[in-house]
């Protein structure tokens, strides 16, 4: 079995004493070669020691996990954030990192980020790219909590008051706790659309579209969803810039 090069960063002592214990007892396939109590700290041993994995902190007093990551020239490497606070989610996404795991550590999620670095592993060997798949994970938070899923599997995204409903492409219905704008803002814009004002999609799961009467999309789903007047002629021309855009 391959074991993948660890370094664990955290401020709080048992903390990091909690993570490295459940990872000797519960994830064979994580070896910690390191650890490190603050931000500069943990710069530094990455340059050093070139691992595979880190587990990092958040809310660091003097430099921030983000702060840290912010700070590398080079990283290759998978980034597993560590925090207490629900509200940083967004952010670690935004900073590439494969998983976002709250404080206390529940074993079913720690080990599911492992599975995350094992499977991203297998796919840089498969491919021999350094192509990073987890740039495409969205952090989704609702009345439960958080899911991470890959944009590319969203068919399309509806507004509902300050909430979004959000239709998958394997039939299954998440009610996320932000806004269609803020979705809007964080999803890639060559990728999806706003064709209404309550009306975000994916274009790659256009299955129809007729521009009769302002204009109608059936998405892959089977959903029938209205181009808006306003943004018929601009939809139209992204379109079309889309479809001659180089591969």
């Amino acid at each position: 079995m391959q074991t993948f090069k660890t370094i664990i960063i955290d401020d709080e002592e048992n903390s990091r004493n909690n993570t490295k214990n459940m990872l000797a007892t519960y994830c064979p396939e994580i070896e910690v070669i390191a650890e490190a109590s603050t931000g500069m700290e943990g710069k530094k041993l990455i340059q050093e020691l070139n691992p595979q994995v880190v587990f990092c902190d958040i809310n660091m007093p003097g430099m921030t996990g983000l702060e840290m990551i912010d700070g590398l020239v080079h990283r290759d490497f998978c980034l597993i954030f560590l925090t207490a606070y629900s509200e940083h989610g967004i952010n670690a996404v935004k900073a590439g990192a494969i998983d976002y795991l709250l404080k206390p550590l529940l074993l079913s999620e720690l080990q599911g980020a492992v599975k995350k670095v094992v499977k991203h592993y297998e796919q840089k060997g498969n491919t021999g790219s350094t192509a990073n798949n987890d740039k495409n994970l969205v952090l989704i938070n609702h009345s439960k909590g958080f899911t991470l899923i890959d944009y590319k599997d969203i068919i399309w995204l509806e507004a509902s008051d300050n909430y979004t409903n959000i239709y998958m492409k394997n039939s299954k219905k998440i009610i996320a706790s932000k806004t269609l704008k803020e979705f809007e803002a964080i999803l890639p814009a060559n990728v999806f659309f706003r064709i209404h004002r309550s009306s975000l999609i994916n274009i790659d799961y256009i299955k129809e579209y007729s521009n009769a009467e302002g204009g109608t999309i059936i998405m892959a789903d089977g959903t029938s969803i209205q181009v808006s007047k306003a943004r018929s002629q601009e939809f139209t021309e992204f379109l079309k810039n889309k479809a001659v855009a180089p591969k």
